[in-house]
């Protein structure tokens, strides 16, 4: 039997829709973005705005600057994407395949409660809660790898993708979470080189989903920040 569709929430629509506006260029950057005009286009109340906006925001598609607020950010090349998974794609294996030995019983314990409550956060269609989720899972792993540095670098790459904004897309949380118990499985037999291997496949298809919604809905015109 199919899944019920998932209800959204006003600030998932929000960000869907301001999303679409960025990738055509209907907001183009520079452009002041004002929660208040942005809430009487979208009929609805100030406070989704400003959370969609915020998450924009930490996923580097908007800026806020002195004296003019929020504002669009400038774009990156679909090559400039593709560069950045491609080197997130050799790191995070690397950091999963160094820190699955190392992981301990309490450790394994949070990855399995993490893990629990990114099921029942997608089952419910809370998907603020499961891009919140789904990075403290990456990161509970990769923090047991002991390599400040990698982290370092690891970290950085993060800063520059929208890892929030891409919960938005269709079937991207359901897909996701199928990836991560595949994951956990590797991880609960001890198997580090399964899974860094699967943790690549994650990660290239993170890049797959994105650019495939760009190019389906606008023919590359925006790639995202």
């Amino acid at each position: 039997m199919a899944a019920a569709p998932r209800h959204l929430t006003k600030t998932e629509i929000a960000l869907q829709v301001l999303r679409r506006r960025l990738r055509s260029g209907d907001l183009a950057p520079g452009s002041r973005l004002i929660v208040e005009e942005l809430a009487r286009e979208l009929q609805m109340s100030p406070t989704p705005v400003r959370e969609a906006l915020r998450l924009l925001q930490a996923d580097g598609m908007v800026d806020y600057r002195a004296h003019h607020g929020i504002v669009v950010a400038s774009r990156k090349s679909p090559d400039d994407v593709r560069d950045l998974f491609r080197v997130r794609s050799i790191l995070e294996p690397a950091a999963v395949e160094l820190a699955v030995p190392l992981l301990d019983d309490a450790a394994r314990s949070r990855l399995e409660r993490l893990y629990e409550q990114q099921v029942a956060a997608v089952a419910v269609g809370r998907g603020a809660s499961v891009a919140e989720l789904n990075s403290s899972w990456h990161w509970a792993i990769y923090e047991a790898a002991g390599s400040p540095t990698l982290n370092d670098f690891v970290r950085r790459l993060w800063q520059a993708f929208p890892w929030r904004t891409m919960w938005a897309l269709p079937g991207r949380p359901e897909l996701s979470l199928r990836q991560h118990g595949a994951i956990m499985d590797a991880i609960r037999s001890g198997d580090a080189a399964r899974a860094a291997a699967l943790m690549r496949e994650h990660v290239e298809g993170g890049i797959d989903t994105l650019l495939a919604q760009v190019e389906t809905e606008l023919g590359l015109a925006w790639a995202l920040a």
